[in-house]
Parts: C-alpha cells; structure tokens; sequence
C-alpha cells in the first residue's frame, strides 16, 4: 500500500536512503552521503512523500514541488514494481516531473526511460562534482465523462 509519510517512518525512510545511495553511487566518496545525513533527515518532513508500506515501509519517493528529490526501494524488493508505483503515484500529482540521475548510475537512467522519462540536459553536480542528467517527464491526464455526465 503506498500511503503519505508519517513522522514515525522517519529512521526507516532515513537508513532506505543512505543504504541505498552509497550502493547506486560507489563512484562517490561514502562519507559524502554520511555527510548529508542530518540535512536529508530535517528536510524529509518538508517534502512530500509516499512510502510503499508491506509490512514495513520498503521504498519510498521523495518530491519538492514537481522535482522528485529521492526514490529508493530497499535492495531485495526491487524489480518487484514498487518504484514504479512510486512514480505513477506522483505523477498522478503533476503535469511534469523532474529528475537528476548520476550518469554513472546507469540502473536509474534506465528506470527513468522505462517511466518515460527523457533526457533534457547533462551538468556537473557541485557537490560530488560527478557528471548528473536531468530528466523530465510531461504527464498527460485525461479526464473521462460518460456519455450520462453532460
């Protein structure tokens, strides 16, 4: 069941991302996600947010206006569906949504595109300094009315 974010989800959502990054990311330095961990930690809240809750949350996505700011599925459920739930449950939210991917994260380029995501613009991350894509996806929704609805 993918639900809003709780303040109790915090922790688990909290060790989701950093066990997540440091995997997708081993071309960066651990401690840069280490680093980061108390900024995420306070700035979660100030998202919006969706778990997928099985028994525990197993991933989440993280989104600031139309931009998705994080998604992460714990390592053993992934290919199972859960990160595209994520995505449709955002893109139900927004016309367009936005995306930076490390180009060396491959894994993610391709879940993008599999979410008919495109690639718009390549930068270098200030940060990391490693070299990120930005992604975006124009979300067309469609209002149905019955012929009884007029």
């Amino acid at each position: 069941m993918i639900r809003e974010f709780q303040s109790k989800d915090l922790d688990t959502v909290m060790n989701i991302w950093l066990e997540g990054n440091q995997q997708a990311h081993s071309f960066i330095d651990p401690q840069f996600f280490k680093q980061n961990y108390d900024i995420v930690k306070m700035l979660i809240p100030m998202s919006t947010v969706y778990v997928q809750d099985l028994n525990g949350v197993k991933g989440f996505i993280g989104v600031t206006e139309n931009y998705i700011s994080g998604l992460f599925v714990v390592p053993e459920y992934r290919g199972q569906g859960i990160g595209k739930a994520l995505v449709e449950k955002a893109k139900q939210r927004h016309s367009e949504l936005l995306v930076h991917v490390y180009k060396k994260n491959s894994s993610a380029i391709n879940f993008f595109l599999s979410q008919q995501f495109e690639i718009i613009n390549e930068s270098i991350n200030e940060e990391s300094n490693e070299p990120e894509l930005l992604m975006r996806c124009d979300i067309q929704h469609h209002v149905k009315i019955g012929k009884c609805a007029l």
